[in-house]
């Protein structure tokens, strides 16, 4: 088993952390599956919340809990062992500058439990 390891954190300008993180595993040989994830937690808070949903926060957060992540993985398969850095590099340095705009955007936090207490509601519906 390999160990997940965090490879960087960046603070976006709304004051969310993006975090990203090594989930490669070894295939066969000296071959590997580069996994990258991209990761954001959200605080499932009455401030974040879009303001038509405020009023059911307590709902929002017994359905949600009180942090919700967003998470985005890029992997790359079959890659040579002395490639691993390099591909872990690239594909970091690629995330970040396709995720960097909108999960910094100011109505990210509020946008996102909106989608997820929608997916909730959605579940609960079967």
């Amino acid at each position: 088993m390999n160990p997940v390891k965090l490879l960087s954190q960046h603070t976006l300008k709304n004051g969310l952390v993006l975090e990203f993180w090594d989930l490669s595993r070894a295939v066969a040989g000296d071959r590997w599956q580069v996994v990258v994830e991209a990761r954001v937690a959200v605080a499932v808070t009455p401030e974040n919340l879009p303001p038509d949903l405020r009023p059911q926060s307590a709902q929002i957060i017994t359905a949600l809990g009180e942090e919700s992540v967003f998470i985005k993985q890029e992997a790359r398969n079959f890659v040579a062992a002395s490639e691993m850095a390099a591909q872990l590099a690239q594909i970091t340095e690629q995330l970040l500058s396709s995720l960097r705009g909108y999960l910094g955007h100011p109505e990210f936090a509020a946008r996102f439990i909106r989608k997820k207490y929608a997916d909730y509601q959605e579940s609960q519906r079967y």
